[in-house]
């Protein structure tokens, strides 16, 4: 398999990944509905440079590395576990914003000089949204998936000849560019949506199916990762 074979095969297989719906979808829909629509590609961008930073991880050896050291990977998958149930835990205890509390709707167009203050850091946006972001990149980077998922693949795709950084990044970067693509369009969809949720109650259902959802999977992880250990 050449270099070029290799990038093409894994673009199919990447892509097919991007489009189920899974933990990664979810985030971003919660983040956008329940927010902004700039918070919701926040996390879009988080979860793609989360699956960037497995790429690079499992090509220059974290699957040689979990395979010689099966509790390296049950560690990481209690990990995962435990963050599913902080997520969880966060969605049902997120204070309502705006008046009458009811939560906070797509935002607003901005003056100029206030994007540019927001830009520069110093906006009242910057912390929310770099907040969004190191909570998308956490929920790839302990997304016991996207782990099995790049464990597994990766090596399959890596050329002899090829330096194992290299065919990485490279991989990683394909799969960063679907990944955005597919989070991206699906944040404009929810924020398109939000506004038509105009109950409060509304979106607090779907924060709590969330919620709920995120508790179940963070139980089957741990759980898993418990039993693995003790069935070693």
């Amino acid at each position: 398999m050449t270099y070029v074979q290799a990038l093409l095969g894994f673009a199919l297989v990447a892509g097919s990944m991007a489009l189920l719906p899974g933990l990664d979808m979810m985030m971003v829909v919660n983040e956008t509905i329940n927010s902004t629509r700039r918070r919701g590609i926040a996390a879009a961008c988080g979860i793609s440079f989360g699956v960037l930073a497995w790429a690079v991880a499992a090509a220059v050896g974290l699957a040689a590395i979990i395979n010689a050291f099966p509790l390296a990977y049950d560690a990481i998958r209690l990990l995962g576990g435990l963050y599913l149930f902080y997520l969880a835990f966060s969605l049902v205890r997120r204070p309502k914003a705006g008046k009458g509390g009811e939560p906070e709707m797509a935002e607003p167009a901005e003056p100029a000089a206030a994007v540019a203050t927001a830009g520069a850091g110093r906006g009242p946006l910057a912390s929310p949204i770099v907040s969004s972001f190191v909570r998308g990149f956490l929920t790839d980077l302990f997304n016991p998936k996207i782990g099995v998922f790049y464990i597994a693949v990766i090596p399959q795709f890596l050329v002899p000849g090829v330096d194992h950084l290299r065919m990485g990044v490279s991989l990683g970067l394909i799969h960063f560019v679907e990944s955005m693509l597919v989070l991206v369009t699906l944040a404009c969809m929810a924020a398109f949506f939000a506004g038509r949720l105009k109950s409060g109650r509304s979106r607090r259902i779907l924060s709590l199916v969330s919620a709920g959802i995120m508790a179940v999977l963070g139980g089957v992880t741990v759980t898993e990762a418990i039993r693995s250990r003790l069935a070693a």
